[in-house]
């Protein structure tokens, strides 16, 4: 019992304290997408190759991170509520099939923003909001 105690007495203050919080990742798009807010169901559908095309008929060009970057996992995780590997396997099968093809892939945060910049109808996400000036931050409804 006497161990017992102290492992509570020195494992407690370590127990309770506040995690670090990862911020949430920014849905980006370019500044000509009539869009302002999806629902999750939307943005799910829009990442999985299913809408292919803007409500004004614009195609959406989606741009990814590498998947096995973190911003990448904490976008499927959060946003999508898939697991990363969940989404491969759709872009595969489009792939593969011959009905569809994957969206782009960025190398990186920097190369995200650029190419949603300057890609008409471009969709992806970063881990903040931070340097988004020249793209556009879209919300999620609920």
């Amino acid at each position: 019992m006497k161990h017992f105690i102290y492992f509570i007495l020195i494992w407690w203050p370590f127990a309770t304290q506040a995690q670090p919080v990862a911020p949430a990742t920014a849905i980006v798009a370019h500044p000509s997408v009539a869009v302002s807010a999806l629902s999750r169901a939307q943005l799910r559908s829009i990442f999985l190759m299913r809408q292919v095309v803007w409500p004004d008929g614009s195609a959406i060009k989606v741009f990814v991170l590498p998947p096995e970057s973190a911003g990448h996992q904490q976008f499927c995780r959060d946003q999508l509520q898939l697991f990363p590997y969940q989404l491969e396997r759709v872009w595969q099968k489009l792939i593969y099939s011959g009905t569809g093809t994957a969206p782009g892939t960025v190398s990186d945060r920097t190369a995200m923003l650029e190419m949603i910049a300057r890609t008409p109808g471009a969709i992806g996400y970063t881990e903040s909001q931070e340097g988004t000036q020249v793209v556009k931050v879209i919300a999620l409804s609920h």
